[in-house]
């Protein structure tokens, strides 16, 4: 990743690239009991994680909203951590695409019906 991460961290879905927020037909997730400043869409979508380290993580998004997204992956990921999130439309980018994200919280998925080991909720920078 490189030293001018955190200057392109726009946290803006749209420069981010993986879906239109508005014109979706992705469906509302359940609020139920949420801290959630906004809504979310459930829309799985393989991602790329890139860690400020440049390790890379395969990863499939299961929802997002305007603040951030929730991915499963077996990356640990510790609350603070800075990671680079990136679909198939940005790969191909010159400055690398994507968005930048903080890590809020992570868990293990245990025995959850998934390939995956953890669950990680993102905010955008």
């Amino acid at each position: 990743m490189t030293s001018t991460m955190g200057t392109q961290c726009a946290g803006r879905l749209q420069e981010a690239n993986f879906c239109s927020f508005y014109e979706t037909t992705d469906h509302e997730s359940t609020r139920g009991n949420e801290k959630r400043r906004s809504i979310r869409l459930t829309h799985e979508e393989p991602v790329i994680l890139e860690t400020q380290e440049g390790q890379l993580f395969g990863a499939v998004m299961m929802n997002y909203g305007k603040n951030g997204l929730y991915f499963e992956s077996d990356l640990k990921a510790r609350r603070g951590t800075i990671l680079r999130i990136r679909n198939e439309s940005t790969l191909a980018s010159r400055n690398g695409g994507g968005c930048c994200a903080e890590v809020r919280w992570s868990k293990p998925l245990g025995g959850s019906p998934t390939e995956y080991a953890f669950g990680t909720g993102v905010r955008y920078c």
